[in-house]
């Protein structure tokens, strides 16, 4: 029998791997350990749930690893892997199970959402990232809202305008040859750390997170953060708290798993043909999560083939006109029917149910 490989025989990208297995471990472990110390309902259910949410993340993230044509050689550790989240996932259920009815939706109004915002480039997915952010911050719920977009908009569309150079997440990555574009998470830094120490102050108490300024032709600042903010964004564990990440453009990001946080996505299309065509093509890649479709910036136009939404914000001048100035729809037209639109799409996600 062959002897077990030891950490000099690693590969970088195996190296990488398992420090990542790691880091998810001590993630659900910690919020494990919370939960266990938790008195007094629903606030300890509250934390079950997010065991249970955090656990469930990861083993989709986990199978999701092609193992079997890169990882070879960590068979045993990812299997372990799995095995491990899966406990946690069943620890949870049994606590939350063992909790009465009133307890457990209590517990479910009080969970946080993780919404993933996607679609053609000009459907309007900043304004509305950022529109729901705002109104869910002003029902007094904690928001995080993240730019996964290196164009800038999503700032203006919050109200912030331009945000120093020294925002965002750059300030809490390392090196690391074997990760992709050779950076990650610093491993002395937690996702609620990162968050504390990276997001920023927006209108109505949201926390805004960034990729941190693009100011070459490379985008060096983005290859050297995305994978950090993936990580921050897969890591938040925070029960009570909602996350919300305004997606790159297109199809490239979903399919590299950008979405990976989240438990609903909104597909946002607009009237033109060619957005109907990238919601279609992002439908599959994002179908591992729910998916919710949102028409956007129709006028009397139909609805795309396949592609039946929940809602229908109606274009409006007052908007595009905000949208023009680089300033907060909420705040420049906050009556305006796409605001009250978007008003009814939050409503659409609260109260959060229990997972079965």
């Amino acid at each position: 029998m062959a002897a077990a490989a030891t950490e000099g025989d690693r590969s970088p990208r195996e190296r990488n791997l398992l420090h990542h297995v790691n880091s998810q471990l001590a993630v659900v472990d910690a919020l494990r350990v919370r939960a266990e110390g938790t008195h007094g309902q629903p606030e300890r259910c509250l934390v079950w749930m997010g065991v249970e949410r955090q656990a469930q993340r990861y083993l989709r993230e986990a199978r999701s690893w092609n193992t079997a044509r890169r990882m070879q050689q960590l068979e045993a550790e990812l299997t372990a892997h799995l095995d491990r989240l899966g406990e946690s996932v069943a620890g949870a259920r049994e606590e939350i199970d063992g909790a009465d009815e009133a307890t457990r939706d209590a517990a479910a109004r009080r969970l946080g959402i993780r919404i993933a915002v996607a679609g053609k480039g000009g459907a309007g997915k900043t304004m509305i990232s950022a529109t729901l952010s705002r109104i869910l911050a002003r029902q007094g719920r904690k928001v995080l809202i993240a730019d996964l977009d290196t164009n800038p908009g999503l700032a203006f569309s919050l109200g912030l305008g331009l945000v120093p150079d020294a925002t965002g997440v750059p300030h809490s990555v390392e090196e690391h040859s074997g990760a992709a574009y050779g950076w990650r998470l610093a491993s002395d830094v937690t996702p609620e750390e990162a968050v504390e120490r990276c997001a920023v102050p927006a209108p109505d108490g949201a926390r805004f997170l960034s990729l941190g300024k693009i100011d070459e032709p490379e985008k060096q600042a983005a290859k050297q953060t995305v994978v950090a903010m993936r990580q921050i964004l897969n890591g938040f564990g925070e029960p009570d708290w909602d996350v919300l990440g305004d997606m790159e453009a297109g199809p490239t990001t979903p399919f590299e798993r950008y979405h990976s946080f989240a438990d609903r996505v909104i597909l946002v299309v607009g009237p033109a043909w060619r957005s109907g065509l990238t919601a279609r093509r992002l439908l599959p890649i994002v179908g591992d999560v729910p998916t919710v479709i949102v028409a956007n910036r129709f006028r009397d136009e139909p609805d795309h083939p396949g592609l039946e939404p929940v809602i229908r914000i109606p274009f409006d001048a007052d908007v595009a006109e905000a949208e023009r100035l680089g300033v907060a729809p909420i705040d420049y037209c906050p009556e305006a029917a796409a605001i009250k639109a978007v008003e009814q799409l939050a409503e659409l996600f609260l109260p959060q149910e229990v997972s079965p």
